[in-house]
Formats: structure tokens, sequence, C-alpha cells
């Protein structure tokens, strides 16, 4: 094992990293104050209501654009002065062009901004003295478990603040179609197998088991239900009447839903079951009376609700003493807070908190500026990759606001291609950037030099290298900038022996400059084994998900690939949380091996083939898949199939298009010969198509039979 630092050594196999996606890879960042813009001055809370006029104007004309130009659906924002909600407004329709328009009722998702919610709750008991930040999590869970020994080095804070080194959420059964009550114990048995990623502390890399353990903490501490305690300690005090979690079905038309005008179909209703990190519903109504609450030092309408120590230590950097690759222009994890220093209002001078959410089917953000009194929230739907940019729209908003409020003179314009003086690059500088950096996500880079001493960035596409930027010319500030457009620079940064590259670019409203991990350096490590070898191009389905589980809705499939000029390395092909794993110690089992902060290094889990009845399946994280060339066809006529012991979901082929008739599943599902969902269905079902060479998928309890005629 490759040493990474004397003191904060990772637990887990070699470390080397499969890098995120480019753009997605990034957040904001600051430089000096401008000029032309005035310095902030103190807003007195007494003073008569500003006139937002010019921000109502712009935000509306803003959010109407970006609803048009996503696909998404609906959308609802809110802008808050000193606790008074001064534009409220929604945008789009529920149910598809025309059907009825959102109210300021209307739930939302509000996917990782839940975070928030539960970090409130959780600050509650420390003030109270039920709970400590710094005490083990183990002394509030004690059925807490996982396969490396130092989970008991993970404190409460390390949870919030993202450093506890969880290897991160695997997402079996995180969200589905219904809601699923068995989330939470799943959870800590599926971290009873799990190993760390790196020691606790060590490194503040994004993770959402870190708030659904939080989660636990809370009920096992209070002793109530997670959603209970979060009603009886933050949603009555603030008068959140209308927020909630999904724990029970949702009312008809209370919930905005996604509707995809490419099919003209309605998402069904999306209930996340990770309620702490990610299943909290609600409105930009009822989150302008937290995020006030939270800018007011912890009282609302006159009522304390956190200490005003708690919200101080939640907006603090938590980050100091953590892994960074990215220096000042990086994000900065508070308590729940993705960044306390928010970089399009740093670069203005303004102090700002920001939190942002993505789930299947919603997206959100919250951006408070405590100082001037302001927070934006906004809330939409749309079909899973089609929302609008909460982020965008947030900051636009903030900062037109800050204007109106007189705290800046303008707003600052959308940064352009950097025009620094070119540098020539030594060799040294050359060789520290080339190679392969990896990162969570199912992506790569390679970084080439080029004759003339720029850069050329390429990804991995399939078994091949694709261009898509450069080159890459060093400026005098030291970064190789990209010559055209979008405006970016890479740079390599060394920490713990390992190299990262480290990109730089706008993201959000795009006035101010921010960097990020794009990626870890790996050296290619042995040939793939013949073992494993003979795994590639094969296909494996899953096995024990729920049936009402998003992720049928996207595949129920999964295979292994190379990346390229990598040995020793695959990835998992999986839309929620494709990352690299490290084979070159065994034949049947894949370690992860990304140490990488922010989000780089996020939702790693380890691969291990078993043997089950003589064939091999795979167990990524708690997700089983079996082998597809190996399941059953059906036969023509009547048969029965019985659901195992352990009740897995039963697959079987249909060799030529046929009707089926089912009888005694609790639920079925069918998938044509390439995999897509076809139809799905509870209980009896006289008449299913499934096409030539399709699947039947059939659940039911362990031990039951599910009779078939075709």
């Amino acid at each position: 094992m490759r040493s990474i630092s004397p003191s904060t050594r990772p637990v887990s196999g070699r470390h080397r990293r499969r890098l995120g996606a480019l753009v997605g890879a990034l957040l904001v960042a600051a430089f000096s104050v401008p000029a032309w813009i005035a310095a902030p001055v103190a807003v007195d809370a007494a003073a008569p209501r500003v006139s937002y006029a010019a921000t109502i104007a712009d935000g509306r004309a803003a959010a109407t654009a970006m609803l048009a130009a996503s696909g998404a659906s609906s959308l609802s924002i809110a802008l808050v002065d000193h606790g008074s909600i001064v534009w409220r407004e929604t945008f789009g329709h529920l149910d598809g062009p025309t059907g009825a328009k959102p109210t300021a009722d209307t739930l939302y998702g509000l996917g990782s901004v839940s975070k928030m919610v539960t970090t409130a709750a959780v600050m509650t008991l420390v003030d109270a003295g039920t709970v400590s930040l710094d005490a083990p999590v183990v002394r509030y869970v004690p059925d807490f478990r996982m396969a490396s020994p130092e989970y008991r080095r993970i404190t409460v804070r390390m949870l919030l603040d993202h450093s506890a080194g969880l290897p991160g959420a695997d997402y079996r059964n995180f969200a589905g179609t219904t809601p699923y009550p068995a989330f939470e114990a799943q959870m800590l048995a599926d971290l009873a197998t799990e190993r760390l990623k790196t020691t606790p502390g060590a490194m503040s890399v994004y993770c959402n088991e870190c708030f659904n353990l939080a989660q636990v903490v809370v009920a096992r501490a209070s002793g109530k239900p997670f959603p209970a305690y979060v009603a009886d300690a933050i949603l009555a005090p603030l008068g959140m009447t209308h927020s909630r979690y999904g724990d029970v079905p949702f009312a008809e038309g209370s919930t905005a839903r996604a509707f995809d005008a490419s099919t003209g179909t309605l998402t069904p209703q999306e209930y996340p079951n990770g309620y702490g990190s990610g299943g909290f519903f609600s409105t930009p109504t009822e989150m302008a009376r937290l995020a006030t609450m939270l800018a007011s030092g912890g009282v609302y309408d006159g009522r304390r609700i956190l200490s005003a120590a708690s919200v101080a230590e939640m907006a603090r950097d938590q980050t100091v003493s953590t892994l960074d690759v990215s220096g000042p222009l990086s994000l900065r994890f508070g308590l729940g807070w993705d960044t306390v220093a928010e970089r399009a209002l740093v670069s203005v001078g303004v102090p700002g908190w920001w939190k942002s959410g993505d789930i299947f089917t919603y997206s959100a953000g919250l951006l408070v500026a405590p100082k001037a009194g302001l927070s934006v929230i906004v809330e939409n739907a749309g079909p899973f990759g089609r929302h609008i940019s909460a982020q965008a729209l947030t900051e636009r908003v903030m900062l037109h606001a800050l204007v109106d409020q007189g705290t800046l003179r303008s707003v600052p314009p959308v940064l352009g291609r950097a025009t620094l003086p070119a540098r020539t690059p030594t060799a040294a500088q050359l060789h520290a950037i080339e190679g392969i950096y990896v990162r969570q996500g199912g992506v790569a880079y390679r970084v080439d030099a080029r004759p003339d001493g720029s850069l050329q960035l390429a990804m991995a596409i399939g078994d091949a290298w694709t261009p898509i930027l450069g080159p890459f010319t060093l400026r005098s500030d030291g970064l190789f900038w990209n010559d055209g457009d979008p405006a970016v620079a890479i740079r390599a940064a060394t920490r713990w022996g390992t190299t990262y590259l480290v990109g730089r670019l706008t993201q959000g409203y795009g006035t101010a400059w921010t960097d990020a991990p794009m990626g870890q350096h790996f050296p290619p490590g042995e040939p793939l084994s013949p073992a494993w070898s003979a795994r590639l191009g094969k296909t494996w389905l899953m096995t024990n998900v729920n049936p009402t589980d998003f992720k049928w809705l996207v595949s129920p499939a999964t295979h292994l690939a190379t990346i390229p000029d990598l040995p020793g390395y695959l990835d998992i092909v999986d839309p929620y949380s494709p990352a690299p794993v490290d084979v070159g110690g065994s034949d049947t089992f894949g370690a992860m091996c990304l140490v990488a902060p922010v989000e780089a290094g996020r939702d790693l889990v380890d691969l291990d083939v078993v043997v089950r009845d003589g064939e091999e399946w795979l167990r990524y994280g708690s997700f089983e898949y079996r082998p597809a060339a190996t399941v059953p066809a059906l036969a023509s006529g009547p048969s029965s199939v019985a659901i195992g012991p352990d009740g897995r979901a039963e697959w079987r082929m249909v060799a030529s298009a046929s009707t089926l008739a089912v009888a005694g599943a609790k639920d079925w599902k069918v998938f044509d010969a390439d995999l897509a969902p076809v139809a799905s269905g509870s209980g009896d079902a006289p008449k299913v198509a499934v096409s030539a060479g399709g699947y039947v998928v059939l659940f039911g309890a362990a031990g039951t039979t599910v009779h078939i005629v075709r």
C-alpha cells in the first residue's frame, strides 16, 4: 500500500481515483472585491422595507426562461428580507402544459437541502445537552457497526461535516414510488459489512450516508422516530405546518410531480427513504422560516429555536483540518451547509451560506446572506436530469436583491475567458500534470502535453480517449487555461503523496471562479487476471431491490468495464454511483480505491464476486446481481416459479413474443430484450405482453409460488 500520510492513512485498498464530469465537479470561488462594487453596508432590520421591483422583474424573467430551457415541469421561489417574504411566485404546471399551476402550498422534495433540517435537529439535542458533537456515534447508536474497527472513532460532528470516512451511499431502496420504512434498519445492516474509505476526520467528502446515520442519532437520542422529533423540535416552533417527510403517502395534488413532455407521461411520486440526507418536503414559504431562523442566530418570531453558538458552529468552516487539494477558492463544508463561503457572495464581500439538493424528480437550493438579512429559496420538479439550475437562479436573485438593498452598487458581470499573459511551461511542469485521472461517476480524464507546450484534455468514452477541451496554455497565474470556451483552467496539486487534477471554472450564475478536484492520478496496475477478463462483456441483473425502487425505472442491469490504458482497475457500470475498483489483488474482490475530497471520491463501495448455486453473482455494496446468461427460459404452457427463502426477485426470459397470465406474485415487471422497462404491476395479471427475448421479473414473499401461463 502506497503511503498517504503517517497519521491519516486510508483503510481502503490502493489509493487511485476516477474522476467525475468536468463541469459537475466544480463549485464557486472568490478573488478580491472589484472597485466597482460598493463596500458591504449594514442593513437596519427596522428600516422601511426595500422595494425589490427590479429583482423580481429580473428573477421572474430568468425563472420563466430557465424553466422553458430545462424541460422541468414547475418551479417555486421565495425571496426573504429579514423574515419578510418580499417575493414568492410559482411557475409551470403540475401535470402537463395545460394542467394546474402549483400554489404557494405545493410541496417539493428538497433532496439534500434536507440536510439542513437534519443538522438543525441534531443541534437542538446539542443545545439540550443530550448529544455532544464530538462524542462517538456509538454512544447514541450502540448497534452501529462496520468492518473497519476505526468506525468507533466516528463522531457526530464528522457526520455533519462529511468527514466520517464512510464509503458513501449505495442507494439500494433509497428512493421509490412508495414509502419504504425498513430503510433505516437496512442501512445499519449494510454498514456492518462495509469498510471505511479513510480514517475518520481526515477527509471531507460529500456523504449522504453520514446524514442518514445522523437521522438514527436523533431518533435514538430523543427516543422518538426521526420525523416525529423533527416535527416537534423544528417544524412546530417555526410554524411549518405543511412540511413533512414521505413516511406515509402524500395526498393527491399536495406535491409537485414531474411531467415528461417528451413522452407525455407523469413520473410517479418520488419517496426518498433516506430522510436525514434527502427526504424532506416543503415549500419556499415555509423554508423561508428556517432560513430566517438561521440568519437571525437561532431566533424566529421572538422564539429561540437554536442557540447562537449552534448556528455559529454550523456556519464555521469545518474543513480546515481535513485534506484540501483545491485551496481557498474551494467548497467549504459547514455543519450541513455545502459551503459557508458561498463564492458568488464572498467574491463581492458578502458572507453567504449555500445548500443544494437534487434527487430523481426534484431539485432545490437555499442561499442565505446572514449579515444582509436576505435568503433565496428555489424548488423545482422535472424529469430526471432536466431540473433547472437552482444555484444559478438563487445566486442571480440574491445578487440583484443586494443591489436593490444598497449593499452592492451593481450586479457583477458573468466571467468570460481568461486573457492572462501566456508563459512557456518547463518540462517539469508538464510532467507534473500529465497522466490519467479518475473520479467517482464513471469518468476518467487524460492530460497530454502537446509539442507546443500546451495541454490536451481527453475523456474516456468506451474504450477510447476522446478530446473534450484544449489546448490549455500556461498563463501568468500558474494555471493552464483553456484557449476556447467555456473558460476553464486546470492544474495539478499533490497532497498526501498523491497528485490530483484541480479545475477552475464558473458555476451557478457565473460571476465567480471556483476550484475543485476533478480526479486523482492513477498509475497503471497489473493486467487483468483471466478471471476478471472473462467477466467483461457479461450482464448481471438486480435481485434484491424493492419493486418500488426508482432504480427499476432506470436500469435493472449492470456490467463491468475497463478504463483505457489503465490496467488493474474496473468500473461497474451503474446509473446511480459508478466508481472504480482495484482488482489487482484478488480474482473475486474489487476494492474501492478513491481517496478524493468534496465530490470526486463520494459514494464508493467494494465489489465482491460470490458463487451461488454454482454461478457467479456480483455484490456491489448492498446490491446483488445475478448473471443474465443463465436466466431460465419460460416454457410454453403453465409453469410455476418459486420465490426462494431469501426473497430475491426471480427472473425469467421469454424466447418468443408471448402473452402471459401471472398469479400469486406480489409484484411483477416486464423488460424488453435490451432491458428497457416496459410494464409493471402488483398482484395477479391476466394479460402481460412480453416481446421476444424479453424478461419478466417476479416478486413475492419468501417461499411463495408464482404461477404463469404462457
